[in-house]
């Protein structure tokens, strides 16, 4: 039986200290059918001359300006001819048999989308810091909750899939894998793969960790994506103010760390005003240090 061609594309910009690491992730795959493609936003930290040294084992590559992430990813795919595609960045990695396993699993399922598993959660220097297990795939908890079930180091999807759901949403810096998994559910279904996956790199310039102002921007403007659609079941139309109200609330957390106070305290009322429930006392004294003068604020976090 033949095995499908996977393409992994590799989205990269300013992560030299990890990107060769995460190059040898991808290349010692078990797996014979596998199209690599790195698109690099125009690093000038020595990316560039790392991946000049694997060009041989690559379908193509480029180094220039992007519209950031998604864009870079999307260039990348529209390169791509694998009959199954993912993508994993460059300061993470895929454990050895990665590839192999999520393959078997989209074989022994056809009409799944996608397949994914959990991811281990190391720091700057690999060392590992925990397990992140996935959940199941469930639309509605997943838009209730705010939360994403499918870590994305390791997670494959089919091109039916990409065709259905893609391109990847070029106004997202954050969330653009949760939009996609969030189309992708509301097509079809996925296999979730008992077992890591891929490594989850913690650093102080990870996505994670960094940009508060953008994700809270980020957030809030998914769900009015989300919920603004017309073709949404019942049953998630239905958490449309719990999760929106929750939206809010991230959102504003992530204002309030930024230093953009009023924006914090108009996203804490939008979420009132949509599901008071949610508000707990940890929230309510969040809301307060907004309406505090600056100096009380700034008095209260030095003692």
């Amino acid at each position: 039986m033949t095995q499908p061609l996977v393409t992994i594309v590799i989205p990269s910009y300013g992560q030299a200290s990890f990107l060769k690491e995460m190059l040898r992730s991808v290349f010692d795959q078990d797996y014979p059918q596998l199209e690599v493609i790195v698109v690099d936003g125009g690093s000038g930290d020595g990316s560039v001359e790392i991946v000049r040294r694997h060009a041989d084992r690559l379908a193509w590559w480029v180094s220039e300006r992007d519209g950031g992430q998604a864009d870079a990813l999307n260039k990348g795919f529209a390169r791509a001819t694998g009959a199954l595609l993912g993508w994993i960045c460059s300061d993470d990695t895929l454990l050895p048999g990665a590839v192999t396993a999520a393959v078997a699993a989209l074989s022994a399922d056809p009409a799944a989308l996608l397949v994914y598993g959990d991811a281990l959660l190391v720091d700057e220097l690999g060392h590992p810091l925990g397990r992140l297990p996935a959940r199941p795939f469930d639309l509605v908890e997943m838009v209730r909750t705010c939360q994403n079930h499918v870590f994305q180091p390791g997670s494959l999807f089919t091109r039916r899939a990409w065709e259905l759901a893609g391109p990847l949403e070029v106004e997202s810096h954050y969330y653009f894998d949760f939009e996609l998994v969030l189309r992708l559910a509301l097509r079809g279904h996925a296999i979730r793969i008992e077992g890591p996956l891929g490594t989850y790199r913690l650093h102080d310039e990870s996505k994670s960790v960094a940009g508060t102002l953008i994700k809270a921007v980020d957030h809030e403007r998914l769900y009015d994506v989300l919920f603004g659609r017309a073709d949404l079941p019942v049953e998630v139309r239905a958490v449309e103010a719990e999760a929106r109200s929750r939206s809010h609330l991230t959102a504003g957390e992530y204002y309030y760390a930024a230093g953009e106070r009023a924006r914090a305290r108009a996203a804490y009322l939008r979420a009132i005003r949509l599901h008071p429930r949610q508000v707990d006392l940890r929230t309510a004294g969040l809301i307060a240090r907004t309406l505090a003068p600056r100096r009380i604020v700034a008095a209260a976090r030095h003692r």
